[in-house]
């Protein structure tokens, strides 16, 4: 078995774990913590999270997309401060060969189209949005502007996502990008 068959198991058992709490009040806002840190070092299954507690306990749904939105924001404003301040060499020590991924490339290209409304599409979108963030914070991109483009396509984003959860899981098996956030967080969908 390797090291990420090995990781995504441990994630899926903690994730599993965490679920048995859905119904606390401290919950969601234990979930909108996780988007944050997840915003930051990409390696917890947020939108799985929060499809299978929108899926555990539906009436929550909205609390939950709401928490989830504002903390994956809070969280790529603070990746985003930090690497104004600390710069393109503190970010190639955090993701080493980030400057060599298809995502990176691909958010450079468009950035450069596009400015904010690729903030706000990659918001909205199941895509990466660490390189996104990174270019943004290196072109000294406004944080209020940076931060309304982004929290309004999470929160789209994550409205949606909690609302099939809630409502219709089987349609999320149609939704491109999201089946391995769902696989990481132990959600089967038949």
């Amino acid at each position: 078995m390797s090291t990420a068959e090995k990781m995504h198991i441990k994630i899926q058992s903690y994730v599993q774990k965490l679920e048995r709490f859905a119904d606390r009040w401290w919950y969601p806002p234990f979930i909108g913590l996780l988007a944050g840190l997840d915003s930051i070092f990409i390696v917890i299954p947020n939108d799985g999270i929060l499809i299978a507690s929108s899926m555990l306990v539906p009436r929550r749904w909205v609390i939950y997309a709401l928490c989830v939105s504002v903390g994956s924001t809070i969280g790529a404003v603070t990746l985003g401060v930090l690497v104004e301040r600390m710069g393109l060499p503190w970010v190639m020590d955090l993701f080493p060969g980030i400057e060599q991924s298809s995502a990176w490339m691909w958010s450079e290209t468009f950035f450069g189209k596009y400015g904010i409304w690729i903030v706000f599409a990659v918001g909205a979108s199941p895509f990466l949005q660490q390189p996104v963030v990174i270019l943004a914070a290196l072109a000294h991109t406004p944080v209020l502007e940076f931060t309304l483009a982004l929290f309004v396509g999470r929160f789209l984003k994550f409205n949606l996502m909690a609302y099939l959860g809630s409502h219709s899981p089987k349609l999320l098996k149609k939704i491109w990008g999201i089946k391995s956030e769902l696989k990481d967080a132990g959600v089967k969908i038949d």
